[in-house]
C-alpha cells in the first residue's frame, strides 16, 4: 500500500497536469488557438521539466509521472497552436 503522502502527490500531480485541459478541449472544439498563450505554455513545459528532474533526484514517482503527462499534454497544445492552427 502507498504512503499517504505520495497518494496525496498523486493526486496533486493529476490535478496540476490536467489543469489546462478544460482550455485544450475548448480550443479543439473552436479549432482556434488565438486566445492561448504559446508563452504560458513554454513556461508551464519548463516548470513540468524542472519539476520532473526535482522528482528524479528526490526519487519520487508521483512528481516524475505526472510532469510527464503535463510536459505531453502541453506540447500538444503548443503544437496545435504554431503548427495546426498557426496565425497567418
Amino acid at each position: 500500500m502507498l504512503p499517504p503522502i505520495e497518494i496525496l502527490g498523486l493526486f496533486a500531480g493529476f490535478l496540476t497536469a490536467f489543469a489546462s485541459m478544460p482550455q485544450t478541449i475548448k480550443m479543439i472544439r473552436h479549432k482556434d488557438a488565438k486566445a492561448v498563450s504559446a508563452g504560458t505554455y513554454f513556461m508551464l513545459i519548463g516548470s513540468y521539466i524542472l519539476w520532473m528532474m526535482y522528482g528524479v533526484i528526490q526519487g519520487a514517482v508521483s512528481i516524475v509521472f505526472w510532469n510527464i503527462i503535463g510536459v505531453v499534454l502541453c506540447s500538444i497544445v503548443l503544437f496545435l497552436k504554431l503548427v495546426v492552427w498557426k496565425e497567418k
